[in-house]
């Protein structure tokens, strides 16, 4: 048991552990370092066994650093157990896992000794304390100090901080050491690699450089073997070219590959990770890519570890150096970085003639696209220049076929501009069908052409490969001659063989490809003039047919005609339909493919239909999808799957109602382009006032015949009536000739009365029978309203209406009275209708200034707002639409305004604040006299 150490000595006790830490560090060696601290733990607290394990994580176990026991000699190397595996139950297991020191009671008879059970029987031990041994979060080992005695345990306060203080030196002691040992083992590949470089220098041949390259990563290495594969673009397949040892002949021929050849189309997966530049890294238990990748490397080289690396120049693939290993191994980062370096060294150092090869060449290319560009005006410079171009290209880059093809903006998909052929190429039967949508974006963004090297194992274009089996093509370039936008067209170049694309030839592509850009666009622009003239043509054709014609049922169909011929479309249905149905009707329907339909059966209802209903919220053109479209109007309308559909109303004025729209349906690829856009408009806009006007006169023009018709059979009817009359004066007058009847006063007042009636309606069928006369009168006002409290008496009685005349003026009122009186009438009668029983009629008469008289009448009546807000309009909006005024009352209303209009006075009802009704007219008066007593 050790004696704590007194207070008094505390002071000499840490000038003590200063003086053993300077120690330490002033030694040379980790073992000298190592015992300085043993030995004065011997002082701290006497014990038999000093004990230093480096912990390894991944194999469990602790392997000796530092032994001594208690002889006094230092047995680290020499220790008999020199690995100690862990148990989870292990005492020194549980002090790793908690961080902390522990005591462990008889490691003799203990448990948890594990294999300590053992050493401490050989070693007579009995207790142990374990310190754990960590700088930070990183765990380095365990110091255990073994004793013969039992109860082993730290008193003092000073042991524990003195031993913590040592423990936390030993970690760093530890921490310099393990790192020093790391940067020892770890390869250093910059001396070896400089070696290789100045041995470079001294070689000019490419196949002596090869053989350098390889013969020196297999030195750093290490491994069974080291090759080169070369890479043949043409057939798309990796050759064995060299291996170390090469310049030994038995060496080489021992070592010939089992896969003398890898084809790029057979090894897709690899092929593609050496054309991105990634380093292939195949170790125990570690892979760099997916099993796809890694499987048939593992299987077509038959070995466990393998390391590639590609050999790129200017983005082309030149091959790949490989290492293999017989045995499972881990690759070190050091390997890896030389094995990526070499690879680069093999590109770098390519010889003279090869780089001026290369120059060569790009002059050549450059000469090329010199010159294409130049102005065109019509189709045959187009196809002039585009054939020199073609036989050029196809001639420097030795391919079979090169073809331009521009968007359809119209039919969808893409026709062929241009096109060259070889013997080895077909031409393509049909339409380009439309890229989707990733295709279509690849080509927009990406500036370079778009390589298919293999059409088997390649998706880019997908929806052209049909036309590449067909011209029986395996490989293709595509390049946007518009790059950075949309294609405006899009240069395509072939080769019946599969076939790896080097930069040179992309880079070429890519210059002819925007000379051919400025070209096209020339004739683009050409062709767009061309196509703008002949629609603006047909354009004007149709609108001055649209304008000639006067009957709506043919203005309708050659309207749906017109649109279909101008744009192309297999449906263009017009739709319509009147304010008062509930259904609405195919007025026309032009179909030029049978997959679409369209029909009236059933019916389409104006409330539910969703074309209807779009078309009445929305302004403009409505794009939509087939597919969008609900169950009820597919019901009548029938497309293709993915069709696209054009809905557009028939406006005119905002204030008109809407009562018609036209639905256009294309196919599902088909895009419109802005000017028929524009075009459908400005076709629809004339269609719709077109058809409002013919509708708006056939209206008038009926209602005209129908009062033309009315107004003749009342004359003829009147004629009769005055026939009656004129027939029964005569009747009167031989009367008139009996004895004692001549004398009656009344038979006077009667023949009066006739001759009055004779006249006025001789005056109505002779000078009124079309048109209505000036017939200006002196009516005193009394008399007037009194007339006209009389004819509505019958009404007054009926109702039971309290009524009552406000005048007070005498006035003699000269003028159209007649028709005034009728309007007063028509008014007064009007007011004791709609007057409640027991209801009250007020009339009020008052001269305003000196020319006008107004009279008004006021009810308690009730009055539909609709009637009263559209007799407040000077006009009506929409005559086409449902009015108040077309029926009495509101007919009746309308014509007594128009009438006092007509007679230069005004007409105003309204509802007032009290929600009684007030009838007002106002007329000018030519003369108004006072009546003399």
């Amino acid at each position: 048991m050790a004696t704590p150490i007194p207070p008094a000595t505390c002071e000499q006790h840490l000038a003590n552990l200063g003086q053993v830490l300077k120690a330490v560090w002033e030694q040379d060696s980790v073992d000298d370092q190592l015992a300085e601290i043993a030995a004065y733990m011997q002082q701290l607290y006497p014990h038999e066994l000093s004990w230093i394990g480096l912990y390894d994580a991944d194999d469990q176990s602790l392997k000796t650093q530092f032994a001594i026991l208690n002889s006094g000699q230092n047995s680290g190397q020499n220790f008999i157990w020199q690995k100690i595996k862990l148990q989870p139950d292990d005492a020194l297991q549980q002090v790793i896992e908690r961080g902390t020191p522990a005591a462990v009671y008889d490691l003799q008879e203990s448990h948890r000794a594990g294999e300590w059970k053992a050493i401490a029987k050989r070693l007579s031990i009995h207790d142990a304390l374990v310190f754990p041994i960590q700088r930070q979060d990183e765990f380095l080992g365990i110091l255990l100090l073994g004793v013969s005695r039992r109860g082993a345990s730290l008193k003092s306060g000073v042991q524990k901080k003195t031993f913590s203080i040592l423990v936390s030196t030993l970690a760093t002691i530890l921490h310099r050491y393990l790192q020093d040992y790391y940067q020892r083992m770890e390869k250093r590949p910059s001396q070896p690699f400089f070696q290789l470089l100045a041995k470079l220098e001294t070689i000019q041949e490419l196949e002596p450089r090869l053989q350098a390259v390889v013969d020196a990563t297999h030195r750093f290495v290490g491994p069974s073997r080291t090759r080169g594969y070369w890479f043949e673009p043409q057939e798309r397949f990796f050759w064995h070219r060299v291996a170390n040892g090469g310049a030994n002949r038995h060496v080489y021929g021992a070592q010939q590959p089992a896969m003398p050849q890898l084809s790029a189309s057979g090894y897709q997966e690899f092929y593609q990770a050496m054309s991105c530049g990634d380093v292939i890294i195949i170790g125990e238990d570690t892979c760099s890519h997916p099993e796809a990748v890694i499987a048939p490397l593992k299987q077509a080289f038959d070995r466990p570890s393998l390391m590639m690396a590609p050999i790129l120049m200017q983005g082309d693939l030149l091959g790949f150096l490989v290492v293999e290993a017989a045995q499972p191994r881990q690759w070190s980062v050091p390997e890896k970085r030389y094995l990526t370096a070499a690879a680069q060294v093999v590109s770098l150092g390519m010889p003279t003639s090869v780089l001026q090869a290369r120059v060569a060449d790009l002059e050549a290319n450059h000469q090329l696209s010199v010159g294409i560009a130049q102005s065109i005006h019509g189709d045959r410079d187009w196809q002039s220049v585009m054939t020199q171009c073609a036989e050029q290209l196809i001639a420097t880059l030795t391919i079979d076929s090169l073809l331009v093809l521009i968007p359809d903006l119209e039919c969808g998909g893409f026709e062929v501009g241009y096109q060259h052929h070889g013997t080895q190429s077909k031409p393509p039967q049909g339409l380009w069908r439309s890229l989707h949508e990733i295709d279509w974006q690849l080509l927009t963004r990406q500036s370079s052409p778009v390589c298919i090297e293999n059409l088997d194992n390649d998706l880019k274009l997908r929806a052209w490969h049909p036309q590449f089996e067909q011209m029986e093509m395996q490989s293709a370039m595509a390049y946007n001659l518009s790059p950075g936008q949309a294609p405006e067209g899009v240069l395509v170049v072939t080769d019946s063989s599969s076939r790896r694309w080097h930069q040179t030839e992309q880079d070429l592509l890519e210059s002819v490809g925007r000379q051919i850009g400025l070209v096209l666009h020339q004739w683009s622009l050409q062709r767009q003039a061309q196509q703008q003239s002949q629609m603006h043509d047909t354009m004007q054709w149709g609108l001055r047919n649209l304008q000639r014609t006067f009957d709506v049922g043919q203005l309708e169909e050659a309207a749906t005609h017109h649109i279909s011929q101008l744009l192309r479309l297999p449906l263009v249905a017009l739709i319509v339909w009147e304010n008062d149905q509930k259904e609405a009707k195919l007025a026309s329907t032009v179909i030029r493919d049978q997959q679409f339909v369209a029909r009236d059966n059933p019916p389409i209802l104006v409330e539910s239909d969703a074309i209807v209903n779009w078309a009445i919220q929305t302004d403009g053109v409505i794009q939509l999808e087939f597919e969008e479209l609900p169950d009820v109007t597919r019901q009548w309308l029938r497309c293709p799957a993915h069709a696209q559909l054009l809905v557009v109303a028939l406006r005119t004025s905002p204030e008109h109602t809407l009562n018609g729209a036209i639905v256009l349906a294309a196919e599902g690829d088909r895009r419109f382009s802005d000017q028929q856009m524009s075009m459908l408009a400005v076709l629809v806009h004339q269609l719709a006032w077109c058809r409002r006007h013919l509708l708006l006169t056939s209206r008038l023009n009926d209602q005209k015949n129908q009062l033309t018709e009315l107004n003749w059979y009342k004359h003829h009817h009147m004629d009769d009536i005055r026939r009656q009359v004129r027939e029964s004066r005569r009747q009167l007058t031989n009367l008139k000739q009996l004895p004692n009847v001549s004398d009656q006063p009344y038979f006077h007042a009667i023949e009066n009365r006739l001759e009055s009636m004779e006249k006025e309606l001789l005056r109505l069928t002779g000078r009124e029978r079309w048109a209505m006369a000036s017939d200006p009168r002196k009516v005193p006002l009394i008399g007037l309203l009194n007339r006209l409290m009389k004819r509505v008496q019958t009404q007054v009685q009926k109702k039971q209406l309290w009524t009552q005349v406000h005048c007070d003026s005498n006035l003699a009122l000269q003028g159209e009275m007649q028709k005034i009186e009728f309007i007063l009438y028509e008014l007064i009668s009007a007011a004791c209708r709609r007057s409640p029983t027991q209801g009250r009629v007020d009339i009020w008469s008052r001269p305003l200034e000196q020319q006008w008289i107004e009279l008004s009448i006021t009810d308690d009546g009730d009055m539909d707002d609709a009637t009263v807000e559209a007799l407040s309009r000077v006009h009506r909006q929409d005559h086409l639409a449902e009015s108040p005024l077309e029926q009495p009352p509101g007919l009746n209303l309308a014509i007594c305004r128009s009438l006092m209009i007509r007679l230069g006075g005004e007409f105003i009802l309204e509802k007032l604040e009290d929600n009684r009704i007030r009838s007002s007219v106002m007329f000018p008066m030519h003369q108004i006299q006072r009546i003399v007593d």
